[in-house]
């Protein structure tokens, strides 16, 4: 099926017209057919990716209500952080010394 066209007549600055020119000679097509080409590859854009099985499943659930949406997390953490990265969890465990989380806690919040 072929497309449609549009004539139309634009008025260059004489050094674009040259390089539209010199394009056309060194591609071997016509000045029409190099500013088609550059143009279309200036503004067509790309299809969007095919959507995978896991994305459509998460925006399924976001869209239903059944899975919150988190970006929210992102910020706060950065913010709270102040911008440093937050440890690993091998410096994590170093920093527990082996001594399990809920030890750690309860000994924060001391004697009730």
């Amino acid at each position: 099926m072929a497309e449609d066209t549009v004539k139309l007549t634009v008025r260059l600055p004489a050094r674009l017209h040259r390089a539209l020119k010199e394009r056309a000679a060194e591609y071997n097509v016509s000045l029409n057919q190099a500013v088609v080409d550059t143009l279309a590859a200036e503004f067509v854009v790309a299809p969007p990716a095919e959507e995978t099985e896991s994305e459509k499943f998460d925006r399924t659930m976001r869209e239903s209500g059944l899975l919150a949406d988190t970006s929210w997390m992102a910020e706060l953490v950065e913010e709270l952080s102040g911008g440093e990265p937050l440890p690993t969890l091998e410096e994590v465990r170093d920093r527990l010394q082996g001594v399990p989380l809920s030890d750690w806690i309860i000994e924060d919040r001391g004697p009730r």
